[in-house]
């Protein structure tokens, strides 16, 4: 896809990947448009891109639902569609506030889901459109202290899976990041002496498994993968061994539904 001139609307926008991908998307000539709840942040990041911006809280329903249409109004259509936004627990699981378990759940599983099936009703009639998905390395493998995240976002990538294969020859990319460490706020959250993760932590440094990336790269990698229509967006790449292993079933199974014929969506015929 030639970005310039195309609209790009990016969750979790005000901030670490978000932001950078705001920076990347401008930088190709596309026109983005932020979704996050800080609005200082959101604005002073849209006049830097010339971009726009719109405040809402994917963490709750009513955040969520219309969302897409109010992204329309704005644009006229949508060209990308990025489910940034998420939200991390660093504690042992049976020590987590229910709270916080609903919290992440929402915000890292069902916010992406239903704006991705709020997007499609707008990208299918349309024949094009491109979905990016921020899930995460540890949705691939386990980390202690981590569970929840790590089941909101083995969660996305596999509806991603699914989906993909619904949405076979209608025109609709989909691509899915998932980095290991990024060097965000949300990491140093996470990453702190005396934590509940430091042990597992401390294990996979020693197998110089975690190098953190800088998010900049991260988003040069969605950007990229948006532009040459690739599947995957998986870094650090000494880690990708963990990727293809646990995606090796839902390539073996894409195999075995060859030539299975799937109806198309109401909205793509």
């Amino acid at each position: 896809m030639d970005l310039s001139g195309k609209n790009v609307v990016i969750t979790g926008g005000s901030q670490g990947i978000g932001e950078c991908m705001a920076d990347e998307f401008a930088s190709k000539g596309a026109k983005v448009l932020l979704v996050a709840r800080t609005e200082t942040k959101l604005a002073t990041i849209a006049k830097r891109i010339d971009g726009e911006y719109l405040v809402a809280d994917l963490g709750a329903a009513d955040g969520v639902d219309g969302l897409v249409d109010q992204c329309v109004e704005k644009f006229g259509h949508i060209d990308v569609w990025v489910n940034n936004a998420g939200l991390e627990t660093s504690d042992g699981f049976a020590d987590t506030d229910r709270d916080q378990i609903r919290a992440v759940a929402r915000l890292n599983f069902e916010a992406p889901v239903m704006l991705t099936r709020d997007v499609l009703d707008h990208m299918l009639p349309r024949g094009e459109g491109h979905i990016v998905q921020v899930s995460s390395m540890a949705g691939t493998v386990q980390f202690p202290g981590f569970t929840a995240y790590c089941g909101t976002k083995a969660g996305l990538t596999n509806f991603t899976e699914s989906l993909r294969r619904e949405l076979k020859d209608c025109g609709i990319g989909l691509t899915i990041v998932a980095p290991g460490p990024v060097a965000t706020d949300m990491w140093d959250r996470a990453d702190y002496k005396g934590s509940y993760l430091e042990p597992a932590l401390k294990r996979f440094r020693l197998l110089q498994q975690l190098p953190i990336t800088p998010p900049e790269k991260i988003a040069a990698g969605a950007v990229g993968a948006v532009e040459s229509g690739r599947r995957y967006v998986r870094m650090p790449k000494r880690s990708a061994m963990y990727h293809v292993l646990n995606n090796a079933p839902r390539r073996v199974a894409e195999v075995g539904l060859l030539g299975v014929k799937l109806e198309k969506p109401s909205k793509a015929r």
